[in-house]
């Protein structure tokens, strides 16, 4: 269940970048620090939890813009923009420290991010930084990447967004497995247009989806008290895992009552009593942006590149590094940890100022723990992760 989590997915960014540092990407979500505001209760139709997760499973992406905050508490240092390499890796030119920075940038601070979707192929992402702005603007097969703060721009070409199969963005139908208390779920909805390629966000609705396309028996669901998110009102619907062998406490999913959309996902991890992580709607609009927004044009004097290289694509979460490392997967459900093969690491990787502040040397390699997932790195450069404590991790390493 962890690796198709959209908590996880903070453990497969870092995943994925340690091997792809190397070459241009964008990282494909954030994970940030900082307490999102709270809004008041809400009055909705009585729903079971039952019928409110057929209401997410069933809705579809809506037309929208808004602003999206998202928040993390995993244990991690705030480093430094001088430390993590600062805004400037955006498009990969400035080397792998710079990308590798820009991640843990991610993991440790605080951003902000505005949102506008308007189906699979229009779609725009303004990270907010303090100092500059980060774009990635989506219209058709084409990419745009702006970073303010270097003044330059990449040009990357996609895949056709409208091609055969390319609604349902390679989501399975959900689990065969029956939940213990909740009916046979319909289809999942198309959600690719709630992926946006090669932004540094990841929108409620996306993480959602990852979650609830594999929800199965190791997972209670229940519902909360209802909330206000930006002003829509919402079920709380409550997913507890229950195995005792994950660091998940909780997963929370704020389900507009309305249309079933997700508006915010909030994780808990066990021992914790803030948030761990959060990523949620603090204003939104539903209605389709203007056609404007989702065309780019470089400002004077911005350096500008045309990728050769493709931007990377969301993960199927069986290879790394561009489809050359393969995955396995040990264990099951919420305890199951993720395995990539010696090299899938580059030598010297671990050993990077930036990476320095955040691994620690452990009997087996070098590990990065924090609240809610792990990752393991031994000396051959094979990884291990998984939403599990690093005892975990080291007898999967030692078993191979």
């Amino acid at each position: 269940m962890w690796a198709s989590l959209g908590l996880a997915a903070m453990s497969r960014r870092w995943v994925r970048w340690m091997p792809a540092a190397a070459m241009p990407a964008i990282v494909a979500g954030v994970v940030l620090a900082g307490p999102l505001q709270a809004q008041a209760p809400a009055t909705v139709p009585a729903r079971t939890a039952a019928q409110v997760l057929a209401l997410a499973v069933a809705s579809h992406p809506q037309p929208l813009s808004g602003t999206l905050e998202e928040t993390a508490d995993l244990g991690l240092p705030q480093l430094p923009a001088i430390a993590t390499g600062g805004a400037s890796s955006q498009s990969g030119a400035a080397g792998p420290a710079a990308g590798l920075g820009q991640l843990v940038a991610f993991l440790t601070a605080p951003h902000t991010a505005r949102v506008y979707l308007d189906g699979a192929g229009s779609q725009r992402v303004q990270l907010m930084d303090s100092l500059a702005e980060r774009d990635v603007v989506h219209h058709g097969t084409t990419v745009w990447t702006y970073d303010s703060a270097a003044n330059t721009a990449t040009k990357y070409t996609v895949s056709n967004p409208l091609r055969p199969g390319a609604a349902t963005g390679g989501l399975a139908p959900p689990n065969s497995k029956p939940v213990p208390g909740v009916a046979t779920l319909p289809p999942m909805a198309p959600h690719d247009a709630n992926q946006v390629p090669g932004s540094p966000v990841q929108t409620p609705a996306a993480i959602a989806a990852d979650i609830l396309k594999n929800l199965d028996p190791g997972t209670a669901v229940s519902l909360g008290a209802n909330v206000t998110v930006a002003r829509e009102p919402a079920y709380s619907l409550e997913l507890v895992p229950r195995t005792a062998a994950t660091l998940v406490a909780k997963v929370t999913i704020a389900v507009d009552a309305n249309n079933g959309m997700p508006l915010r996902v909030t994780v808990q991890a066990k021992g914790q009593d803030k948030a761990a992580f959060e990523v949620g709607f603090s204003q939104l609009t539903l209605a389709a942006p203007a056609a404007s927004m989702f065309t780019f044009t470089p400002p004077p004097g911005a350096t500008v590149t045309n990728s050769a290289v493709p931007l990377p694509q969301r993960s199927s979460g069986k290879t790394l590094d561009g489809g050359k490392a393969p995955v396995s997967v040990s264990g099951t459900g919420w305890a199951a940890i993720l395995q990539a093969p010696a090299g899938t690491v580059p030598a010297g990787m671990t050993s990077t100022p930036v990476l320095a502040q955040l691994l620690q040397a452990v009997p087996g390699g070098h590990a990065l723990s924090t609240s809610l997932f792990t990752v393991l790195v031994t000396p051959d450069g094979a990884l291990y992760a998984g939403a599990v404590p690093l005892a975990a991790l080291q007898p999967a390493s030692a078993a191979r």
